[in-house]
């Protein structure tokens, strides 16, 4: 068993501009409405950032396989986070919400697909 590199829980990441943001996860909750997903709070240069991953699509996502942990959710919250970041998109709840499709990319490439 490989044992869990927390990547995302502090990182920096190229802003569009050239300049270095730092990046640090603060919390983790859950909204307890509409399909219930999971919300991951940032701190981005001192200003708070918060992804959320849809509930529906990571009930979608585990059927069949092992649920994934706390720390590979901070993980993938974390890397759409940069990616969204260093692609100048707005950090608003549009561009970091995550879900079907952008949910399975991000555990193919974090490997986390058993």
């Amino acid at each position: 068993m490989m044992t869990y590199e927390p990547l995302y829980e502090r990182f920096e990441v190229l802003g569009s501009d050239g300049s270095r943001l730092g990046v640090e996860f603060i919390r983790s909750a859950f909204l307890a409405q509409g399909d219930r997903p999971e919300l991951f709070f940032f701190r981005v240069n001192g200003e708070e950032a918060v992804v959320g991953i849809s509930g529906a699509s990571l009930a979608r996502f585990e059927h069949g396989r092992r649920r994934l942990s706390r720390e590979q959710k901070i993980a993938l919250a974390g890397r759409w986070l940069k990616r969204q970041i260093e692609a100048a998109m707005p950090l608003n709840s549009r561009s970091l919400y995550i879900q079907d499709d952008e949910l399975a990319n991000l555990a193919n490439e974090l490997d986390f697909t058993e």
